[in-house]
């Protein structure tokens, strides 16, 4: 059938479900859950190719779960999800776009709601059903990317990014507004590393994990007062694109299985994904890789005899293989695969010592840029907070350092790394997560084949701590003496 446009603007083609959502109403002030925000589009998408010419609309319950990749069967949930929206007053139009001024108007999401058995009837007032049909200014919401999100802050702020596709990047957003576009409550994180920390810096990282965008923040500031954000844009490279259109449709991928995980098994062993929707609702992800795995090292897999890799590997599962007792293969595959573990941890350790060298580089640059002025109060707090290891490194390393050099110490580079990241507000250091997808092919899909493998392994959390600051040992040939 191709590609074809509805003429209220909802986009459909196959294994693609797209909506046109109005510009004001990603551009709106709420306070909506996660299951709120999923549902909102997902009715939305549903009623849009008869907007104007029904006063109801109807889905059913799992028509609806499934739009929104819902797994459970709390329906409670939902029905305390439409009370909300019925509940719930957004404001729209806070920016416009030519003249940036805010003209105001509200409305609650839906007017009315009933469920009758398995299916949903809703209702749309008249001036949120003139806001919403034939949109002039929209963003693309793909609803595939949407179920995949865990967290209301981070679908939020991807509505507020997509609609400016194809930029390189997003319109200046006043801090104070850009909170309300989140849906943080008045008076909330008000402090503004709390927000980074606790909102902003998660929201930002969902994205970039979930979603067909690549997205890094940028600041203004008042003197240390970061005053406005925006976003650069970048589109995720196409074979790596989450939601990607095929023949077959594109599933929500449930909870914990990361996009390495589901590549594997759609472009090593060519499962469709009705076959891996159906293969990760049944069995336990450690189960499906244990067989993975157990293909994977056998004989005929490494010789290239195995014609059908999914029927193999489906047969596995459902058959339950087991590695053979007596195989006089086994030792040398294991140390097959000691040595391919040794090679992923090597990359991803690489990449742990890059970007250590990376932050180093960033705050450092960020410290020496400060005005005078600045950089003087700055020093002079920090010497006040690392008075004590001052006095530490100064009592166990005398040869080496003295009240001149001592900021030479590592310990006392790495603490004032730590103090500059708390206490400069307008640094936006990548996370480790973030610098990672500006690396090479091959350091990327090692970290995310560990992070697949082991989502808490060590080596993919990085710590100032275990990366740099050590307890001073005396030098060589000195004793530590005591006071009196």
């Amino acid at each position: 059938m191709g590609l074809h446009v509805t003429d209220v603007g909802c986009e459909k083609n196959e294994g693609k479900k797209e909506l046109k959502k109005h510009a004001a109403t990603i551009h709106c002030s709420n306070t909506l859950s996660l299951l709120q925000r999923k549902i909102t589009n997902a009715l939305l998408y549903h009623a849009y190719k008869e907007l104007m010419h029904k006063d109801e609309h109807e889905i059913t319950v799992k028509q609806l779960c499934r739009l929104i990749g819902y797994q459970g069967n709390n329906h409670a949930a939902i029905k305390d999800a439409f009370k909300g929206l019925i509940s719930t007053v957004i404001e729209w139009n806070l920016i416009n776009d030519e003249t940036g001024a805010e003209n105001w108007t509200a409305s609650s999401i839906i007017a009315s709601v009933s469920l009758q058995g398995p299916v949903c009837y809703y209702a749309y007032s008249p001036r949120m059903k003139q806001l919403l049909h034939s949109p002039s200014m929209f963003g693309k919401i793909d609803l595939v990317i949407q179920s995949r999100f865990r967290s209301s802050y981070g679908l939020a702020l991807y509505e507020n990014c997509v609609r400016y596709r194809g930029l390189p990047h997003t319109k200046w957003f006043d801090m104070e507004l850009f909170k309300k576009l989140m849906g943080v409550p008045l008076g909330k994180y008000d402090v503004f590393r709390d927000f980074k920390r606790r909102v902003l810096d998660k929201a930002v990282d969902e994205v970039n994990m979930y979603s067909d965008l690549v997205i890094a923040t940028e600041y203004v500031r008042e003197g240390r007062r970061v005053v406005r954000v925006r976003f650069k844009l970048k589109e995720r490279a196409k074979k790596t694109r989450l939601g990607k259109p095929s023949s077959e449709q594109a599933l929500p991928h449930p909870e914990g299985y990361t996009e390495v995980y589901m590549q594997q098994l759609s472009s090593v062993f060519g499962l469709t994904e009705e076959q891996i929707q159906s293969l990760l609702t049944t069995h336990s992800r450690e189960f499906i890789q244990e067989k993975m795995a157990l293909i994977q090292t056998s004989k005929p897999f490494l010789e290239g005899k195995v014609q059908n890799k999914a029927a193999y590997l489906l047969s596995a599962i459902k058959n339950n293989y087991q590695m053979p007792t007596k195989n006089p293969c086994i030792d040398m595959e294991t140390i097959k695969r000691e040595r391919e573990w040794v090679e992923l941890k090597r990359l991803v350790d690489a990449v742990r010592i890059d970007y250590a060298a990376y932050r180093e580089h960033f705050i450092h640059t960020a410290i020496e840029k400060l005005p005078t002025a600045e950089k003087q109060v700055f020093m002079t707090a920090f010497l006040r907070f690392a008075q004590p290891i001052v006095h530490t490194i100064l009592q166990l390393q005398r040869k080496k350092y003295s009240a001149d050099n001592v900021l030479e110490a590592p310990q006392m580079k790495a603490q004032l790394r730590q103090f500059a990241l708390r206490e400069l507000d307008f640094l936006a250091l990548p996370s480790l997560d973030e610098f990672v997808l500006n690396q090479e092919s091959i350091k990327r899909e090692a970290w995310q084949k560990l992070k697949s493998y082991d989502p808490d392994h060590p080596l993919l959390q990085f710590s100032e701590t275990a990366v740099d600051i050590v307890t001073p040992q005396p030098a060589q040939g000195e004793r530590v003496q005591s006071g009196g």
